[in-house]
């Protein structure tokens, strides 16, 4: 057995150096550790800085409704948490084709990159082009390590004249949509790693998301602002611009002022006619003619005017146009003569050409006037105005036709309170066989108005006024049945004996009305009044509207014995193939042709062919407005049958027969 010396040098030489080879590792473990922890406590660093990061621009967009401040703020924070030097916001354009600089940016030391800010802030980069055009164009984050050297960066000169090298930028999503591109430079190389893809991933969407709001409040603002048919701006987004064009004109900022209101002619007809669907397609196409009628640079200049104009529909098919800063009252009207060149192409609807006029009132700024809705009134009326005057025309305000216009609302409102308080009456003129003068075989009832203050009213004062406001179809009602109560009254005065006939006019909205012959069926029954002893009386304009519906309703008021006469023959289409389809039984020679007799050789001739042709089609010829016994001679030789005028007696309200029994 070896005796053991624990103090020998080659022994502890060899510990010592396992102790130390010992020391080592754990040394290199510990330090390896350490390593790892602080890598650990790096990136537990990092990503708590970058969840601020995005706190702080997810809080920023949260707090504003504007997105260029929101993307304004989300750049100044990316910036300052990456150390970036410049930083770049662009949004996408209308055309969705281009992103655009909205002058949301931040620059570290805004002196020295002044020149690249300046050229960054204003750019717009198709897809493709520049940094911002390569994320459009792929929809992912780019990066470029030296932009000084990069072929497809339009600012390089500038960057390296500023000292940037290293670029990178990535998309703002609204769903599938780069909605805005966010672009960041620095003058270091920066390396991507997964962490920062990540975040400026999240940051993008929480961008998108406001984008998204930003876009469906505008979408909101736009569809209370807007017609939704047209695209048009609607009556609350006209009267607030008017508003302001008025106040400004007031203040002496801008020029002449004037309004302009369009309603189209004849729109319910093709709305009825040919449907709404296509109603609304010819809105369309006159909204899209007029707007490029407005904005037609060539003829603006051509004709020397200037202006500026809004239009807007307002409602159905009536359209309001502000023109503004027109170098004179000739402009407006230079305008709506345009509008109605834009609307004289027919339009092509469900297979159908349609021509679509309007009507057009123009009123213009003066001192008179205290606010837009005083002008918009005034150009109301001289659209209606325009209208009642006939299709595709154009009035302007005066204070005569104002004063009209005022007059004729006064007569409307009192015929209203003559529909209710009954205060018209009828009277009745004599029509007598030119053969024997001397025996009435009829009488033409004919309404006056008894009026409270202005005494009796003829109705060539009333009449049109009635027709226009529809009240027509009321005093058409009531002639209709007080002149059948009158004829009944006739037949139990001369019992026994041949009672004359009441010819009775008809109004175009009354024979025009669906029910018409069930609303003389039921006043026939109502008076009990032989219905041989009715003429209805309808104009020839109204009878050939609709030529086959004119017909069917004539046969079945025929077929109970009731008569119809063609009025005021000669004045109208005088259609030859319509009038021998129609059923009339008597042909009435309106007054003008009677009066021109004995004075106007065209006239005779005319009188002795409407006789001939009463004669080969069977119809009886009542003549108008005879007053001298030449015109009487002359009517009596060419065969007519029976004659009306003051020759024979005025009309007058009470007929009694007792005395002649």
């Amino acid at each position: 057995m070896k005796p053991f010396f624990p103090n020998q040098p080659a022994d502890i030489e060899k510990r010592l150096l396992r102790a130390e080879r010992g020391m080592a590792r754990e040394r290199a473990a510990r330090i390896e550790a350490e390593a790892i922890a602080e890598q650990g406590l790096r990136r537990l660093y990092e990503s708590q800085q970058r969840l601020m990061l995005l706190q702080r621009i997810t809080d920023g967009a949260n707090q504003t409704a504007d997105i260029e401040q929101a993307l304004k703020v989300a750049v100044e924070e990316i910036c300052r948490h990456m150390d970036w030097a410049f930083g770049n916001a662009l949004l996408l354009a209308p055309s969705g084709t281009d992103v655009v600089a909205c002058d949301a940016w931040h620059a570290s030391d805004p002196d020295t990159l002044f020149p690249f800010v300046e050229a960054s802030r204003s750019l717009s980069f198709a897809a493709g082009i520049g940094l911002p055009g390569r994320v459009l164009t792929d929809v992912r984050p780019h990066w470029i390590d030296d932009v000084t050297v990069d072929d497809n960066f339009p600012r390089h000169d500038v960057a390296a004249r500023c000292g940037l090298a290293a670029a990178c930028a990535f998309p703002v999503m609204v769903g599938n949509e780069v909605a805005a591109v966010l672009e960041f430079f620095a003058g270091r190389l920066v390396t991507p790693d997964e962490d920062l893809l990540g975040i400026m991933g999240q940051i993008g969407t929480q961008l998108g998301r406001v984008i998204e709001r930003d876009r469906a409040r505008r979408a909101l603002i736009h569809d209370a602002l807007h017609d939704a048919m047209t695209g048009l701006p609607n009556r609350t987004s006209f009267m607030e611009e008017a508003n302001l064009a008025f106040r400004s004109m007031r203040a002496g900022r801008t020029g002449n002022l004037a309004v302009m209101v369009v309603d189209l002619d004849g729109f319910k007809a093709i709305n009825d006619s040919l449907g709404h669907q296509a109603g609304d397609a010819l809105l369309i196409d006159v909204a899209a003619r007029m707007k490029a009628c407005l904005t037609n640079e060539a003829a603006i200049l051509a004709s020397g005017d200037t202006w500026r104009a809004m239009l807007a529909r307002v409602g159905g098919d009536e359209f309001n146009i502000l023109v503004e800063d027109a170098s004179g009252p000739d402009a407006a009207i230079s305008l709506a003569a345009a509008i109605h060149q834009c609307l004289a192409k027919p339009a092509h609807l469900v297979g159908n050409h349609v021509l679509c006029q309007a009507s057009i009132g123009i009123t213009f700024s003066q001192a008179s006037y205290g606010d837009v809705e005083q002008m918009l009134r005034d150009a109301d009326l001289a659209m209606y105005r325009a209208k009642a005057s006939g299709r595709g025309r154009t009035l302007t305000f005066t204070e005569q036709l104002g004063t009209d216009v005022r007059h004729r609302r006064q007569i409307e409102e009192e015929l209203r309170t003559a529909i209710a308080q009954h205060q018209f009456v009828l009277h009745f003129q004599p029509i007598v066989p030119l053969h024997d003068r001397d025996h009435v075989c009829g009488y033409e009832a004919l309404i006056r108005w008894q009026h409270p203050i202005r005494g009796l009213v003829s109705p060539v004062d009333f009449i049109e006024i009635a027709e226009e406001c529809g009240l027509i179809l009321f005093i058409g009602d009531w002639v209709l049945r007080e002149a059948c109560a009158q004829a009944a009254r006739w037949q139990r005065e001369v019992a026994g004996g041949t009672a004359p006939f009441a010819s009775i006019n008809i109004s175009p909205q009354q024979f025009l009305q669906p029910d018409f012959a069930g609303r003389v069926r039921a006043v026939l029954l109502e008076t009990g009044v032989d219905p041989a002893m009715l003429r209805l009386e309808v104009t020839e304009g109204v009878a050939i509207r609709d030529a086959s519906r004119t017909e069917t309703i004539l046969q079945e008021i025929r077929s109970w014995g009731v008569k119809t006469s063609l009025d005021d023959f000669g004045t109208g289409f005088s259609s030859l193939s319509y009038l021998q389809s129609l059923p009339f039984d008597a042909l009435k020679i309106d007054r003008s042709f009677v009066s021109a007799l004995g004075v106007n050789r065209k006239s005779e001739g005319i009188v002795r062919a409407i006789v001939d042709l009463a004669r080969t089609m069977e119809m009886v010829v009542i003549a108008e407005g005879i007053e001298t016994e030449e015109q009487e001679a002359f009517l009596k030789a060419m065969g007519c049958d029976m004659g009306q005028g003051y020759r024979y007696g005025r009309a007058t309200p009470n007929i009694m027969f007792q005395q002649e029994a």
